[in-house]
């Protein structure tokens, strides 16, 4: 819990140890896998490990998660070439990394910027954590953080003054490898974590333990004799806080996603809104970050943003505009202060919002990296009160962040992967929400969607069939898609899922409708108000309120976007028996026509699929429906579809669908709007124009 004056010390989750057997590797594997899964320990990304055998150092490689590496996200190096670092008095980092590259073994991930310090330092096995208590302990004065590491290891470890990560940061510690001790077990990084050693990783791993919890037990102390704070503000009541969520989410990320979209993630737990509600955090968290890794993962700075939960949307939304528009002038300002000629302000500026009565809202290009921000400034707020218990939180020069802000070295992964997923992805940062996804064409446009590189709510009458196609579309993609349960025809069934994917996700940016009811073939002489009704609550009157919801969060954002429906050759084409299935097809195409009038304005495109001969669960029932009445099999109905179409096409694959979805929801079509596609292999009395 943020500023529990309990001691939150570290459960030893060796267990039974690597399984019996393994090799070098293996063990490393074990012991990178139980730090990653410490919040505490490690952020997502963060941290790192090695191990070295012989002639070879075994280290984590760039890009690679100690939570979930494998053998394959080591890179192996010769320690004989790597030794050459030794006598190197400086190096570029483009030479360092070129230098590395040709001390591999074999091919591998990236050497990461920490692997010269791994080499230099002559231990088997290393362990470097960003974990809460040290960096507690050292982002504070540094005679205070050489006095108070002193205190509590007499000599076992030692402190480093800050020295930028990479190259410097290895060379500072080879100056001072030759003094250590031989009862030095590590090393106490000023804003930049601990190191520990060991002989091998148990040992390793016991030490390391050991070192945070009697941290842990000293900032404990520290705490309890804290002064008790000032009263601190109300915090609203829940429904209040839904509504405020609601209302700023797509603002924020309307504001944040000008240049390039994003993904926004919510922390609303209890002990963020009493951290955010304390007398004087506003002003707390403009001291900075814990160490520069969380610099790149979380940004420099969190905004501030303080509007009424109370007030009426339009002045939230107009409060948060005008805040977010002012700390962006703040941003600016500091970029001119440090900036080269030709050096240009960062598209991603700012990851962290802090807003009093709603939470910690963090953005990110994915929904991964929003969730990573989010551990990592929770972390960097439990760092800064334990901080101020011991001499209070203090971080680098601001020069020295702008630096690390725009290091080439690790800023070019993120504008790389950036620039390639908006030269090949059709969604990049996009977020769909997909209603009938459970199946058919609604499935296979959501499994399209997230391959084009979307963030998709997966919706449907059936919760198991959702929550399938979302665990297939996670397995590949984690964190890319929620499962939805949702009722078309209940007005709060539907609120339920806009307001499900706005807290997940952050805001809309493109609805496809594509829910069906089998009809009853029946003449219009036999129809009863009971099928045109059911007909019309699912294609029409579930159709129409969903594209009411959706385009209202689109217009809140301020981003445009796109609504799809597909509606069928019904909607144009009469056919015999289905005054019911087709009148209500042809009013939602004519209500989403009206909808393209009223939404251009805001840049939202509305356009229909006509859609037929669909190979999905729906039409095969149709088709055994239409044969039973003729009296014919299903082959042969097949076959008479077959003949009437211009391309003699039977069965079009739901992929096929889909493909069109993606490209409609695209800016591929970002001046089409008021438009019907056709997909249905050319049935003439369906042509839409």
């Amino acid at each position: 819990m943020l500023g529990s004056v309990t001691a939150q010390r570290l459960e030893d989750r060796w267990g039974d140890g690597p399984p019996p057997g393994a090799d070098t590797l293996g063990q490393l594997v074990y012991l990178s896998n139980i730090v990653g899964r410490e919040p505490r320990l490690v952020q997502p990304g963060g941290g790192n490990t090695s191990a070295k055998s012989g002639d070879t150092l075994m280290v984590k490689g760039s890009g690679t998660d100690l939570r979930t590496i494998g053998r394959d996200g080591f890179t192996q190096l010769s320690l004989a070439s790597l030794s050459a670092l030794r006598s190197a008095t400086s190096m570029l980092d483009a030479e360092m990394m070129r230098f590395m590259a040709g001390c591999m073994l074999q091919p591998g991930p990236a050497p990461s910027v920490e692997t010269p310090l791994h080499s230099l330092l002559p231990h088997r096995v290393i362990v470097h954590t960003h974990d809460v208590a040290t960096m507690s302990l050292t982002n504070v004065d540094d005679e205070i953080a050489e006095r108070l590491v002193a205190e509590l290891f007499s000599g076992e470890i030692v402190l480093v003054p800050y020295v930028r990560p990479g190259f410097p940061l290895a060379q500072a510690v080879s100056r001072m490898v030759d003094g250590l001790g031989p009862n030095v077990f590590g090393l106490a990084l000023a804003h930049h974590g601990l190191m520990v050693w060991g002989d091998d990783p148990h040992a390793c791993y016991t030490r390391l333990v050991r070192a945070i919890n009697r941290i842990e037990d000293y900032l404990a102390t520290r705490r309890q004799a804290m002064p008790a704070r000032g009263a601190s503000a109300p915090i609203p009541p829940p429904e209040q806080r839904t509504r405020f969520a609601e209302i700023a989410l797509p603002v924020v990320r309307g504001e944040l996603g000008a240049a390039h979209r994003v993904i926004l993630h919510l922390d609303d737990g209890d002990d963020v809104l009493a951290v955010l509600a304390a007398p004087g955090t506003s002003e707390k968290i403009k001291r900075g970050m814990s160490t520069p890794e969380h610099i790149l993962r979380a940004g420099r700075l969190p905004v501030w943003l303080d509007a009424d939960p109370a007030a009426p949307p339009d002045a939230i939304a107009k409060t948060i505009r005008t805040q977010l528009g002012d700390q962006r002038s703040e941003y600016e300002q500091y970029h001119r202060r440090h900036a080269k000629e030709g050096t240009a302000p960062l598209d991603d500026w700012v990851k962290i919002i802090l807003a009093p009565g709603l939470g910690m809202i963090t953005a990110g290009r994915d929904k991964r990296s929003a969730v990573t921000a989010n551990l990592c400034y929770r972390a960097v707020l439990e760092s800064m009160a334990n901080a101020d218990a011991i001499g209070g939180f203090q971080f680098i020069p601001e020069s020295e962040v702008f630096e690390f802000e725009h290091w080439q070295l690790e800023r070019r992964k993120i504008d790389e992967q950036d620039a390639r997923d908006r030269a090949t992805l059709l969604l990049p940062r996009h977020i769909a929400v997909v209603i009938g996804a459970g199946s058919g064409i609604g499935k296979a446009a959501a499994m399209r969607f997230a391959r084009e590189g979307a963030h998709v709510a997966v919706a449907d009458l059936d919760a198991a069939a959702a929550e399938s196609v979302a665990a297939e579309i996670n397995k590949t993609a984690p964190g890319r898609a929620i499962a939805v349960a949702v009722d078309v025809r209940d007005d709060e069934s539907l609120a339920a899922l806009i307001r499900r994917t706005v807290f997940e996700f952050g805001g809309i940016d493109c609805l496809f409708y594509t829910p069906g009811r089998s009809p009853r073939f029946a003449g219009v002489t036999d129809l009863r108000r009971e099928d045109l009704q059911q007909q019309l609550d699912v294609h029409y009157v579930g159709g129409v309120l969903a594209i009411g919801a959706a385009a209202s969060v689109m217009r809140r954002q301020e981003l445009g976007g796109s609504i799809i429906a597909s509606v069928s050759k019904a909607a144009l084409a009469p056919g015999r028996d289905a005054a019911a299935y087709g009148g209500s097809k042809a009013a939602l195409l004519q209500a989403m026509r009206v909808a393209a009038v009223e939404l251009g304005p805001d840049q939202i495109r509305v356009n229909a699929i006509n859609a037929d001969q669909v190979d999905t669960p729906m039409f095969m029932r149709f088709v055994e429906e239409r044969a039973a009445m003729r009296g014919i099999s299903a082959d042969d109905q097949l076959e008479s579809y077959r003949r009437r179409n211009a391309m003699g096409v039977s069965l079009i694959p739901a992929d096929a669908v889909a493909d069109i979805a993606a490209l409609l929801a695209s800016d591929r079509f970002r001046y089409t709007t008021g438009d019907i596609i056709t997909i249905d292999g050319g049935l003439s009395d369906a042509f839409p124009r």
